[in-house]
């Protein structure tokens, strides 16, 4: 191709060297090089380059867009998407807006759901703002991956994006985490942004869009936590830097104050207390609150997702790490090799770069962050919660991919399979799909009778919402009332000789003795049982037993004998 005849800045911005060389037929090629970009301008390609370069990412986008929204409302709401549909509407006699001033999770995404709430409940439409921003994000995480360094890397990186089972399940959930990480990818732009060049006008672009992070969801404030540490750790905590910075803190803090202060309030209602001081009994979520399996658990989820050997409902059935082990370890091998190899050969890549200040203070900030908020019972450690570290993960990824191209596909292929199958679980295996709670009362609905009861022991929100009949329905908390009282209060509901419909449904937290469930088994008989997916629904009754008799019937009870010759009929 020529010799490089001199390394020259011109007057090109400080970021960029140009490189001036001889091409065989000695025409000039201009090779620039530059931190957030790279380019060639040769004359005999015209623009065939660049249409190669946005061809690619496009095609990546439109995967992403395909993945997300396939199937987008097959599956039921489960009754966290329950309590953000009730977010986005407002009781009578209250107006929205005033309830939104006391939404502290989530009010932008209430904001986004109200007036498509307005137009229909299906799980299709609802869940589209989701999917809309997974899509979206990934076409940030690209322009972010550019800026940082070469356009391969960001294609590879954009890729994982656009598989990801983990951004997958919460693309297609009617939640904020889509929208959080979303904003999330769009404040790393404008930090590297500011960084470069910190003029108020992008301190202040930054404030505005860590605003929107936060009140996507209040967890964006551990992003904000770690650019100020990277600020910290890297020595710009001074001169334009802190003052545009301090803008920024200033504009978000002063856009999300009203829910800062709400959320204050909240959590003078919560004990907080160092959970080492509590039995397991009085923590938020007993021995799952924090535990040290959490941890490996964070590369796991982001890696593989939730769909992937263990699902979230096996999760809160084993006991022990050998019991794990036992069952998934080929799945969790995989993923533990290939997955960490790749993430700490990117952190070997990141620290050559110059940027592993920014990936390190991200997302240990975040760990750090979270795992003090289930320290003090505020919060249950949840992956969920770490998730504006996610990005940054990915990116770890494509960063660790080696340079050779050989092996750097078949790497690739290996993390794009394992991505692809655990989507398919998520799609296809009813083990790894959300309760299924809407084929349940469907079920119900077409088997019940005129005073027959609906009984749960959680999720009722989500059997309000589908349930379109006039019979009772009631929730129970056997775990808070014990074993007596709940005899007690199923033996009255089948004195008036009702019929019980149970629909067993994430009973860890309220019945994990299954208590309400012996209950019924002893003092009433099965007359059908249906599973689903996260669901077990029973139907019981007590059998009578009807004597008939020279054309008279007598009832007796289940213990009832009868004497020779006579006919005996159960009936319900």
């Amino acid at each position: 191709m020529g010799r490089p005849l001199y390394p020259s800045s011109f007057d090109l911005p400080s970021d960029r060297r140009l490189y001036h060389i001889i091409a065989p037929r000695g025409q000039p090629l201009l090779l620039w090089q530059r931190d957030t970009d790279w380019g060639i301008n040769d004359p005999m390609k015209g623009n065939s380059n660049t249409r190669r370069e946005w061809l690619l990412p496009v095609l990546i986008i439109a995967l992403a867009a395909a993945v997300r929204f396939h199937r987008l409302g097959a599956q039921s709401y489960w009754i966290d998407e329950i309590l953000s549909l009730d977010a986005a509407g407002a009781p009578e006699g209250i107006s929205f807006w005033e309830k939104v001033l006391h939404n502290v999770h989530g009010p932008l995404h209430a904001v986004v759901i109200h007036p498509l709430r307005n137009i229909s409940l299906s799980e299709w439409i609802l869940r589209a703002p989701s999917a809309a921003a997974g899509t979206a994000s990934v076409a940030f995480l690209y322009r972010w991956l550019v800026m940082l360094g070469r356009r391969d890397v960001a294609l590879y990186g954009a890729l994982f994006f656009a598989l990801s089972p983990f951004n997958l399940y919460y693309s297609q959930e009617l939640r904020y985490y889509s929208l959080m990480v979303m904003f999330a990818v769009i404040v790393l732009i404008v930090y590297e942004r500011f960084l470069e060049d910190p003029a108020y006008r992008r301190g202040a672009l930054l404030g505005l869009v860590l605003a929107a992070a936060t009140l996507s969801h209040i967890s964006a404030l551990f992003l904000a936590a770690g650019l100020f540490v990277h600020l910290l750790v890297t020595g710009r905590l001074k001169g334009r830097h802190l003052a545009s910075g301090f803008a920024a803190a200033l504009i978000m803090l002063l856009l999300v104050s009203p829910w800062i202060y709400r959320e204050i309030v909240f959590l003078r209602e919560i004990r907080v207390v160092q959970i080492s001081e509590l039995p397991a009994e009085e923590r938020l979520r007993g021995e799952l609150t924090l535990n040290i399996w959490s941890y490996p658990y964070i590369l796991y989820a982001f890696s593989a997702g939730y769909s992937f050997g263990p699902s979230l409902r096996d999760l809160h059935e084993v006991y022990s790490a050998a019991q794990l082990l036992g069952g998934y370890w080929r799945e969790m091998a995989v993923v533990g090799l290939l997955f960490g190899l790749l993430a700490a050969a990117g952190l070997r890549r990141a620290f050559a770069d110059g940027r592993l200040a920014l990936f390190l203070s991200i997302l240990l900030t975040a760990v750090v962050l979270t795992t003090a908020a289930a320290a003090l019972n505020i919060k249950v450690f949840n992956v969920r919660y770490l998730m504006v570290s996610f990005p940054l993960y990915i990116a770890l990824l494509a960063y660790g991919l080696p340079r050779a191209p050989r092996p750097r596909i078949l790497l690739a292929a290996a993390v794009c399979a394992v991505m692809i199958a655990s989507s398919w679980n998520y799609h296809m295996d009813p083990a790894y799909a959300r309760d299924d709670i809407r084929g349940a009362v469907s079920v119900i609905s077409e088997g019940e009778r005129k005073g027959d009861i609906v009984v749960a022991v959680n999720s009722i929100g989500v059997i309000e919402h589908y349930y379109e009949g006039g019979n009772r329905l009631l929730e129970l908390s056997p775990k808070r009332i014990g074993a007596e009282a709940t005899h007690g209060r199923v033996e009255r509901l089948l004195a008036a000789g009702n019929r019980i419909w149970y629909l067993r449904c994430r009973h860890w937290d309220t019945d994990p003795d299954d208590l309400l469930l012996g209950a019924l088994r002893a003092r009433s008989s099965a007359l059908g049982a249906w599973r689903f997916p996260g669901v077990d629904l029973y139907l019981f009754g007590i059998e009578r037993e009807v004597v008939v008799m020279c054309g008279r019937r007598q009832a007796y009870g289940r213990q009832g004998r009868l004497t020779e010759g006579k006919t005996r009929i159960y009936y319900q």
